[in-house]
């Protein structure tokens, strides 16, 4: 099987085929990156979270043709209950069929988004403010929150498997039980 990932992104590359041998035990897996466009902000917002990783998943398959599968992945933040959260959204191609997942959330600090605040600046800019006054480079995002107790990988690998596991064939899945009518 193979599948070509809307991003040149070590970690993306990385989560796909680790979740894909996960859900296709006996298949041969083949995935490769392709440095897709999302048509988003470095920190999407909202819908544009869904829409980059669609926009992801849209530009790879176009680009990158005889593939099995595709996937477009993006993380960003998304405010739920007036707190803001970071989650991120997959958005899979499989066998002529869109499916959907997204993560579990991981709360913002407060002082992030303060910083956000005072500086006038993106997420992504303070983030990487705060990795250079800590002398780090890790561009994880949830491992900087907790202090490395929880990782990016977390989120992004709930959204993958949440997209995947409705295109499986299982005897017990209703998901295959819908799409067979």
């Amino acid at each position: 099987m193979k599948i070509v990932v809307g991003s040149a992104s070590k970690r993306k590359i990385s989560i796909v085929e680790k979740i894909a041998q996960q859900i296709f035990k006996d298949a041969v897996i083949d995935v490769v990156g392709y440095a897709a466009k999302s048509g988003v902000p470095d920190t999407p917002y909202g819908r544009e979270t869904f829409e980059g990783a669609k926009n992801r998943v849209l530009d790879a398959q176009i680009k990158m043709l005889g593939a099995d599968c595709y996937v477009g992945l993006e993380s960003g933040l998304v405010e739920r209950y007036t707190h803001v959260f970071e989650e991120a959204w997959c958005v899979l191609l499989l066998q002529g069929r869109e499916y959907y997942g997204y993560s579990s959330g991981l709360k913002v600090p407060d002082c992030i988004l303060k910083k956000m605040d005072e500086l006038g600046k993106p997420h992504s800019e303070v983030m990487r403010l705060i990795e250079e006054q800590h002398d780090k480079t890790s561009n994880d995002t949830w491992g900087t929150y907790s202090g490395g107790l929880i990782v990016r990988e977390v989120s992004l690998g709930e959204a993958v498997r949440n997209a995947f596991i409705q295109g499986v064939e299982s005897e017990n899945s209703l998901f295959c039980e819908v799409s067979k009518t």
